[in-house]
This record gives C-alpha cells, structure tokens and sequence, in this order.
C-alpha cells in the first residue's frame, strides 16, 4: 500500500484524483479452482491495478455436490481463501457480498463473514471494527471513500447482500430493510460530511428496473425471453436504444417477481448514481434507468456456465471532483489471457445452453410448426395405411 494507506483511512483518491474499483462477480468455484479462473482474475488485477476489489456474490459454486460431503465447509472456506489469494499477494484491499449460491455450500452468509474477515485486506473487517454504523451485517455495508489529502467523505461503495433463492425457481425479494439501511446510511453520510456523499451500490442479483430499459425484440433482431413474472410467450426483449449506455444483453433477465421499492427509494433519496450486479453471467448491459445507472458484470469464474473467454473483470474508474461521471470497462479473458480457455469444448458448450425454463421454450418454438406438420403427415400416413389394410 501506498503513504495513503499508512495512517488514517486507507481508502483514498490517489495524487491525480482517481480512485479504481475492479468488480468481480460470479467466480463461482469449487475447491479445485480452474486455472483460467485465477488466470483472468491475476491478469484483471495486474492490468487495472485497482485501489479496491468488490467481490459481487457467488464467490462459490454452492450447488456442487462436493460441498455435500462431510468436509463441505472446509472445502467452500478453500474456495475462499484461493479466490482472495491474488488479492493478498498483491496487497489490494477487497470488499465482499453473497449471491444466492453461495449459501447453497451449508454454510451461511454470516459465518463465511468470518472467514473473508479474518483474510487480510478485507474491508468488511475494517469497516466493521473502526465505522461500525456503516456496518450492517454479513455482506451489506458502505465503505468512504476519502479526498487526496483531506478527510472528506467524496465517494461510498455500498455493497448489499441482496438475497437467495426461494426454492421453487425463483428469487427472494430485496429485503425492504436493506433498502432503508443504505438510504439511512446515504442520509447519515450527508449530515456527517455537510452534503451529499455521491454512492454506488453493488449487490448481486438485478433489480427489476432492469426491464423498464427493455422493449420488444422487433423484426430480425435476436432478444432474449423475460424470466417468470415478465415471459411472454412469442415475446423477446432487447435493450431500448435511447437508455442503453453500453454492453450486451445475452440472456434473462433473472430477479425476483416481485419489486419491493428499492431502486425507487434509492432515487427519492438522491446520493446513488449507480447500481452493478452480476448475476446473469453472460450479460454485460448498462442501462440508465432515470438518474440510476443499472449495469451488470458478467462471470469471472469458469467454475459455471459463462460468455466464454469473454468473462471479464469490470474495471471503474472515479474522479475525485464528480465520482459519478465515472468510467467503465470489460476486462475480459480474451484480452487479458488469451483466445483459447484450457477447457474449449466445456466452455463452447455452456456458453450455448439454455438457461431457463423460458428460454427453452423460445429456443424450440421456431420448430414447433415444422414438428406439428410432421406429426400430421405421420397421423395421416398411418390412417392410409390402416386404410389399405381395409380394403
């Protein structure tokens, strides 16, 4: 670390005003990590040389069977401290959420808390023990972000724990009092610095505004199905060109049925700029929804499906006069590591999987006219046959 982080708060724009945030999100590993997985993740931080790391849920691949057996929580806490360990040999401090599977290992978000906390460089185990009221729980938290030289509060990092699964193939709803912890902690910011503190949020799973910057695939341009509560049948969705600022939509959007007024409650309040996910792990679209960023980060990790050696790191860049004019970009696997994955034939094929209930159904619907003629023409091939037999 540099003279910034030597005394005082160790989060601080640097001499030319910029402060670099490196989001991570959808590693998704088991014990055995790929080695593409930390080669991406080696490389993402070597070239983008960030003042802070963001991990946005799904660190671990919680469904895979190994964490099933009797040694599951030793094996998911590896997973752990092998996904933090570029971080702390490089000496770049790191901030940590949950996704929806990385509870799915048997052990809760509270207690893998413990573990990132006790790795150093983890700023939730900063932010908890020196500014315990921006420090809710496992995984939701704000991290100040200081001045070059002064102690003002120019920039938070909020981070979210934005929930799991519900068991029937969908997702929990934001929980209402996350909602109104971020938006007591933006005010409480303000009041404390004597104005508003500019906020980003990360969190894992996308709001639902995300479809309020989606419309209606038209003619011969390829979409994707909504997801449960927003399929139609017959209907995809591509992104509307006034509100897309960047990036890609290449499959469901995947959130919770319901909306609970989060992104809503951000706007009344006025401090968050933008709000990044993951989640969807081969979606790179940013979108403005009113005066909200909402942007995803596709998958790091090559422990699950993916966008093949597109997988990316995203890189932010924020100026210390406007943070919220701030920049972003792809690091991705191509650019950083190269063309070829150690496993092309997995990674071409989970690239090209339907991912949803939804999207199969879009996926075969073009053939369905051509199986239901068959299925006449055999219909009436046999009732011929039955015919001749009579005769």
């Amino acid at each position: 670390m540099d003279e910034n982080h030597v005394n005082g708060w160790p989060l601080r724009f640097d001499s030319e005003g910029h402060f670099r945030v490196l989001q991570l999100s959808d590693i998704q590993e088991v014990s055995h990590v790929r080695n593409d997985t930390m080669a991406l993740i080696r490389a993402a931080l070597d070239e983008a040389r960030p003042d802070l790391v963001v991990l946005t849920g799904d660190q671990i691949k919680g469904y895979a069977m190994e964490f099933s057996l009797a040694d599951g929580a030793a094996r998911a806490r590896t997973v752990v401290r092998k996904v933090c360990s570029p971080m702390i040999e490089r000496n770049i401090p790191f901030v940590v959420t949950y996704g929806n599977h990385d509870r799915q290992c048997g052990v809760g978000n509270e207690e893998q808390e413990g573990w990132y906390r006790a790795i150093p460089g983890c700023v939730n185990e900063l932010v908890a023990s020196r500014e315990p009221a921006l420090y809710r729980s496992a995984g939701t938290l704000a991290v100040p972000v200081l001045s070059h030289g002064r102690e003002d509060i120019c920039l938070a990092v909020m981070m979210a724990d934005s929930g799991a699964g519900t068991g029937v193939g969908g997702y929990e709803p934001f929980d209402p009092a996350v909602t109104s912890w971020i938006t007591g902690c933006a005010h409480g910011l303000a009041e404390r610095m004597g104005h508003q503190v500019p906020c980003i949020l990360y969190q894992h799973i996308p709001p639902a505004q995300v479809y309020d910057c989606l419309c209606d695939a038209f003619g011969a341009e390829r979409g994707v199905p909504g997801f449960r509560a927003h399929y139609r049948p017959g209907h995809t969705l591509v992104p509307i060109d006034d509100l897309r600022v960047s990036g890609e939509l290449r499959e469901p959007v995947c959130g919770s049925d319901t909306d609970t007024g989060e992104i809503a409650a951000l706007a009344r309040e006025g401090s968050t700029f933008a709000v990044y996910f993951g989640h969807d792990h081969k979606n790179t679209l940013v979108c403005r929804c009113g005066d909200i960023d909402l942007g995803y980060a596709p998958a790091a990790g090559f422990g699950s499906y993916g966008p093949g050696t597109s997988r990316a790191a995203r890189l932010f860049t924020f100026d210390e006069q406007d943070p919220a004019r701030y920049v972003t970009r792809l690091l991705t696997y191509a650019e950083l590591v190269g063309p070829r994955t150690e496993r092309p034939l997995t990674d071409w094929a989970s690239e090209r999987v339907p991912l949803t209930a939804e999207e199969a159904r879009e996926a075969v619907r073009p053939a369905l006219p051509a199986l239901g003629a068959a299925a006449v023409a055999a219909l009436a091939l046999g009732v011929a046959k039955r015919q001749r037999k009579g005769r």
